[in-house]
């Protein structure tokens, strides 16, 4: 169960983090995405990636946004966990499976869920 757990919150963050968006929006980040992966195309959790790659190197307030953003994340996966299962539970987790999963299902979330994956969302910019 918390092997699920880390996959699917591993899944939400890159998949979040993989919009185009999160490059453009996120602020506390930006100096560190241009200077150590202005080159990577951004999409398919590419940038995610790069800043792991580069974790040791980034700027103290980049560390303690991504903290924030992958708080907010690990909330909102608690907080979406019955819908995983009940929308979900046969998705196998990784390459952002559940994520689509849940975004197909957007309309028939609990009501907890929505507003921690909308806290989460508003977490990035």
């Amino acid at each position: 169960m918390k092997r699920l757990l880390a996959l699917s919150l591993t899944c939400l963050v890159m998949l979040v983090m993989a919009s185009g968006a999160f490059a453009q929006e996120a602020k506390p980040c930006a100096e560190d995405i241009a200077k150590f992966c202005g080159n990577v195309p951004p999409g398919e959790g590419r940038i995610a990636v790069c800043l792991k790659q580069n974790e040791a190197q980034l700027s103290p307030v980049c560390k303690q946004h991504l903290v924030q953003v992958k708080e907010a994340l690990k909330e909102a996966h608690q907080a979406c966990e019955d819908d995983i299962a009940m929308f979900c539970g046969g998705v196998k987790p990784g390459g952002g499976r559940v994520v689509e999963c849940l975004k197909a299902n957007k309309d028939h979330l609990s009501r907890k869920c929505k507003i921690k994956l909308y806290e989460a969302k508003k977490e990035m910019k």
